[in-house]
């Protein structure tokens, strides 16, 4: 067996804004992001920068600040747009406003576009609003875990319907919304 040596890394090209800028986008153009994630991206860059040509955070921050700015201005960044295509996305998938909340918060995405973008959410055909909406996600959840009326296998024992409804309350629906799911 032979002797290993250790791999040495790449350097980075000097930290200028056009290189903080086009890490940036190639990022957005590969997966969408709130701005706290892509201010986390950058500062990842500007650390790996600053090991190979050193430098400090204060000469880096007006650099995250001007790309930042550039990239809402371009609209490349929009927190609302991102939380309205988070929240249109786990809705269909059954996810109850209690996760979406969490989740976007911990993208980063601050709680009054969350709200805004939850209040926004245009609920399907046959829908009158909010309740209604969550009531179409808990059904897809049912349907799509095959809880209660969905199950395969007919089981109307009260044990399955204990478990039904605490798998429903973990997914953070409300008591009111879980059992008229499963009930109907």
């Amino acid at each position: 067996m032979r002797d290993r040596k250790p791999r040495k890394r790449r350097a980075t090209p000097p930290l200028t804004a056009g290189w903080l800028r086009s890490e940036a986008v190639a990022y957005l153009q590969r997966w969408p992001a709130s701005e706290v994630r892509v201010r986390q991206l950058l500062w990842k860059r500007i650390r790996r920068a600053q090991s190979f040509h050193g430098g400090t955070d204060e000469e880096a921050a007006p650099l995250v600040e001007e790309v930042i700015a550039a990239l809402v201005e371009a609209r490349m960044l929009d927190d609302m747009r991102f939380a309205t295509l988070w929240v249109d996305s786990l809705r269909r998938r059954g996810t109850s406003a209690r996760a979406i909340r969490f989740k976007l918060r911990e993208k980063g995405v601050s709680g009054d576009f969350i709200q805004a973008a939850i209040d926004a959410h245009e609920p399907d055909e046959g829908e009158a609003g909010s309740e209604d909406s969550e009531r179409a996600a808990a059904r897809a959840y049912a349907k799509r875990r095959r809880l209660g009326p969905f199950r395969v296998v007919e089981d109307g024992s009260w044990e399955r319907k204990q478990k039904d409804l605490a798998s429903m309350a973990r997914a953070g629906f409300s008591f009111d919304v879980a059992k008229s799911v499963l009930e109907g």
